[in-house]
């Protein structure tokens, strides 16, 4: 039985940080919140009270209301009329969609790279960003590394990025970003649990390059596919190990649970700073 030692923190404790005088105030709203998220600091059933996080960065409650629709827009919170807003809870069928779009995309878009070739310059890029990923990697000795916002997972993501860039498709990286959210909190649920994939990415992405550069689409597409793994990959996963539906439901419970054994008829953040949960 795979166990997780996680602590329910206030959400002033998460979010005590992050509001900078640069940048509209409800995108660096909207970012904190959902990195928060996705990284599961904030766990599904989390109330967000408009005027708590407000009093929190010292803000209206306006740009906090418009992020928190934005987010609701992404699968990551709930607004329920006369009750409040709420932190999702994580969705078998929202993570297999995501993984469906995610193939889809990201299939598409290095086969269009193989199809119409890179540039040498874009080459070089390309392969200095799989330099520098293994530089991290190298000097990293932080076990937890490829967790949301690590200096290895944003490499990561530039590395993806770059690729609908040079494909000249950025609008379909931008759809691919705020559908993966899901994927992205199964993958920290899956990494906390140890239960996520060890896989080889610098050879991966390498891969991936080199089947671009041989303007080879079919390889390309097979490379990436390989490396990001499609819907019946995951389906088989999941089949196979049925801990991680429990581990899921559980931690979906993690707030209801603690607020049904302190008998509170509603939350109170303060009631579960340095509360453990293990499951």
């Amino acid at each position: 039985m795979n166990t997780i030692n996680f602590e329910i923190k206030s959400i002033d404790k998460i979010i005590a940080s992050g509001i900078t005088k640069e940048g509209s105030l409800v995108d660096q709203i909207y970012w904190v919140l959902r990195d928060n998220i996705i990284n599961l600091s904030l766990p599904p059933d989390m109330p967000l009270v408009e005027k708590e996080i407000a009093s929190i960065f010292e803000i209206s409650k306006t740009p906090v209301r418009e992020a928190l629709i934005r987010l609701a827009n992404d699968g990551l919170v709930q607004i329920i009329p006369k009750s409040g807003s709420y932190v999702t809870a994580i969705s078998l069928e929202r993570y297999l969609e995501a993984c469906f779009i995610r193939t889809n995309l990201e299939g598409g878009c290095v086969k269009r790279l193989a199809d119409k070739g890179i540039s040498l310059s874009e080459q070089v890029q390309l392969k200095a960003i799989i330099t520098e990923h293994r530089l991290i990697d190298e000097s990293n000795t932080n076990p937890n590394s490829t967790y949301h916002n690590s200096p290895s997972y944003e490499i990561n993501e530039l590395f993806h990025r770059t690729l609908f860039e040079y494909a000249g498709i950025v609008g379909a990286w931008l759809l691919l970003d705020s559908s993966r959210a899901e994927i992205d909190r199964v993958r920290n649920l899956k990494a906390m649990i140890g239960m996520d994939r060890n896989t080889s990415v610098i050879s991966e992405h390498s891969d991936i390059v080199d089947a671009i550069i041989s303007r080879d689409p079919s390889r390309a597409k097979k490379a990436m596919m390989y490396h990001i793994g499609d819907v019946d990959d995951e389906m088989e996963f999941i089949s196979n190990n049925p801990e991680f539906i429990r581990s899921m439901d559980v931690f979906n419970a993690v707030i209801s649970e603690q607020s049904n054994r302190r008998n509170a008829s509603r939350y109170n953040g303060k009631l579960f700073v340095g509360n453990r949960v293990v499951f």
